[in-house]
């Protein structure tokens, strides 16, 4: 089986995979009872598949692996399930076992939505295939887990000894890995990171030097800034086209709307708010009542969007 994501928070879905392999079938045919589930961390048992399935023989052991590809349909098996078997702690035989079965198998794919009041947590996989009273679980029972995680990031405080310290708390019962980025935008390198955990139901304390940090956790999907404060970020509308150029000597940005002719023209304050609209800078950052009048038209015009400071499924950090 394989799972994706691996690590996920509350309100999300986890998509789940399970290889259905009877290539040894070659004689006569079975219907086995099959049960796939997920069991929570509070032993809650939620069924995906509470049925009977249909597993025909297929061709002899003898046959030519050409025949034997000849005789299924071709699977669209997605690369990260290949990429999830090849990165399992198998022995070789194994895996190839596995790898050979993913042809002649069928796929099924279970969706599992995560409740926004789910426990924290480890889920783990249920699959039991039963068969004249026998049962026959995953080939890969020890890695079929997957998390519910969460993380709280108190507001930052200024350190003692310069930059900033922050708290970030784990209220579940499973330690969770979160990589620590320091930005420097203009520098070079810009980016420098460090992956740390968050014991379960402990704090782990960050500190920062640089001009931006961010916790990333859920395999980096999720984004917590270390900012002292709690104002909306504002950010250029990226669904619009922008170019400079010099007029009389002073620089100019225009910005296309729609797909009409219609344009701005952005010179003096409200240039300026467009060039710091990066998705990082906050409007109380903005000093002096002329900022925050070419703020407020950029805003209503539509030119400029607000976005919460926590970001979720926003940012992608590349690292330099």
């Amino acid at each position: 089986m394989s799972i994706f994501p691996r690590r996920t928070r509350r309100g999300t879905q986890v998509t789940i995979h399970w290889n259905f392999n009877t290539s040894r079938l070659t004689q006569a045919h079975i219907m086995p009872y099959v049960r796939i589930g997920v069991r929570g961390p509070d032993g809650q048992l939620t069924l995906l598949y509470d049925g009977h399935l249909l597993a025909l023989p297929g061709p002899p052991p003898t046959a030519a692996a050409a025949d034997v590809a000849a005789q299924h349909l071709p699977k669209s098996v997605p690369l990260l399930v290949l990429a999830s078997y090849l990165s399992g702690r198998h022995p070789r035989t194994k895996l190839v076992e596995m790898l050979e079965g993913m042809h002649t198998g069928r796929h099924y794919y279970f969706p599992f939505a995560v409740a926004a009041d789910a426990p924290l947590g480890r889920y783990t996989l249920v699959s039991e295939l039963y068969v004249d009273g026998r049962v026959q679980h995953s080939g890969t029972a020890a890695e079929d887990f997957f998390f519910v995680e969460e993380l709280h990031l108190a507001p930052a405080t200024r350190a003692p000894a310069g930059g900033r310290t922050a708290q970030l708390t784990n209220p579940g019962p499973e330690p969770v890995p979160v990589r620590l980025v320091d930005y420097q935008p203009g520098q070079a390198p810009s980016t420098a990171s460090s992956v740390q955990e968050v014991p379960a139901q402990g704090t782990l304390t960050l500190h920062t030097g640089a001009a931006q940090a961010f916790a990333l956790y859920c395999e980096e999907r999720e984004v917590l800034p270390l900012t002292e404060a709690a104002d909306p970020v504002f950010l250029r509308n990226q669904l619009l086209l922008a170019w400079d150029k010099p007029v009389d000597g002073e620089p100019i940005t225009f910005v296309l709307a729609g797909e009409g002719d219609e344009a701005y023209e952005l010179s003096g304050p409200t240039r300026a708010v467009w060039q710091r609209a990066d998705g990082l800078s906050g409007r109380t950052e903005l000093v002096g009542p002329e900022l925050q009048a070419a703020y407020q038209d950029l805003l209503d015009a539509g030119l400029i969007l607000e976005l919460p400071r926590t970001l979720s499924c926003q940012v992608l950090v590349v690292s330099c």
